[in-house]
């Protein structure tokens, strides 16, 4: 199937490869750019620092200080996630193998409210209610933002010529403001191209909720691994997770 990844790099290219694995042929059109920002560091040494992307990972090691925390516990939402974390030197990871509930679920199982301020470097633009349940367990959350993802202006122009002529049979779509960015530049064509025939692929339930043409699948976990194995599963009848 030839599959349009949406996703900002540098997970698009890892998921490229994947896709090329599996025998399919991947278009690249990232459709958020990231762009780091510069909060004043934090003056206080964290009892534990939460993850829910590498780009949070990222902008947090932009702070000199940063390389004396790597014995800090780090609570990742993901493998992904978690591995990056351990591939820059942190020590103690773990992983929620989820979303934001899932961290929020493993934080209050593995850790303790009374021990200090959990440091959650972040986006500006944040999807979900987990911190609150935090707050309610009697943690104490320092939100730092640390970075933002900017949406692109306009889809490629080999993406709007496949879109016209019916070549992509796919689109994957990983986060919200993804999926509204997306559906943004597509209902922004002059004349509409044909969309109706596409399989979308749809992290979670909030992404799908964005999309309003085309076959949409939901991976029954926000995982990676579950969201490509929708795409074999699209290829049958009545799929689970169909719209």
């Amino acid at each position: 199937m030839r599959l349009l990844v949406t996703r900002p790099e540098p997970d698009a290219t890892r998921t490229a490869e994947r896709l090329r694995a599996l025998g399919h042929e991947p278009v690249m059109a990232p459709l958020l750019e990231t762009a780091f920002l510069d909060p004043k560091p934090p003056s206080f040494r964290p009892s534990a620092i939460l993850l829910t992307s590498g780009n949070g990972l990222r902008g947090m090691l932009r702070w000199p200080g940063a390389a004396d925390w790597l014995d800090i516990t780090v609570l990742a939402v993901g493998d992904r996630t978690a591995e990056a974390a351990r591939a820059a030197g942190f020590t103690h990871v773990l992983s929620a193998e989820g979303d934001g509930e899932a961290l929020a679920t493993l934080t209050i199982a593995s850790l303790d409210p009374t021990a200090g301020t959990l440091l959650y470097p972040a986006a500006v633009d944040r999807a979900g209610h987990w911190p609150e349940r935090l707050a309610a367990a009697g943690f104490t959350i320092s939100l730092a933002e640390i970075y933002r993802m900017d949406p692109v202006a306009s889809l490629p122009d080999s993406v709007v010529a496949d879109l016209h002529q019916g070549r992509l049979d796919g689109v994957l779509l990983y986060s919200p403001r993804t999926a509204k960015t997306f559906v943004q530049r597509v209902v922004a064509l002059d004349p509409q191209p044909p969309a109706d025939h596409l399989s979308i692929y749809t992290l979670s339930p909030n992404v799908a909720s964005s999309v309003t043409f085309g076959r949409i699948f939901t991976a029954p976990e926000p995982t990676d691994d579950a969201l490509l194995a929708l795409i074999p599963q699209s290829m049958g009848t009545s799929p689970s997770g169909v719209r």
